[in-house]
């Protein structure tokens, strides 16, 4: 029943953290649980295509909120910054997955 979907969409929004269903941030956990080991600044940088201070500024709000961590790595004299996906974050993401397959399941509904 398309009540019982929608209800469950809804309740399924609640569970989410508004400061993480943004394009950008949804975009940076999926890239980090795609890269297990973890990708550098320079790398999510190209692959979003976004400024600095916009990345910055997102990645920071991910750490502050327990879904990333950012470690530095020494690699020929250069201190490079590398991001991974925590436990917490990937709950989180899932819980995004599961929100987006509860949208495509109501808008898929021949009415």
């Amino acid at each position: 029943m398309i009540e019982d979907e929608i209800q469950t969409l809804l309740y399924r929004f609640d569970r989410l953290s508004t400061k993480t269903v943004t394009p950008t941030r949804c975009l940076i956990l999926s890239l980090l649980s795609y890269f297990i080991d973890g990708i550098q600044y320079r790398e999510l940088k190209a692959a979003l295509k976004i400024s600095d201070g916009k990345l910055i500024s997102n990645l920071n709000q991910l750490k502050t909120m327990g879904y990333i961590t950012k470690t530095a790595v020494k690699i020929d004299k250069k201190t490079i910054d590398v991001y991974t996906l925590t436990e917490k974050g990937k709950k989180e993401l899932n819980k995004i997955i599961e929100w987006t397959k509860a949208i495509e399941t109501i808008t898929n509904k021949e009415t």
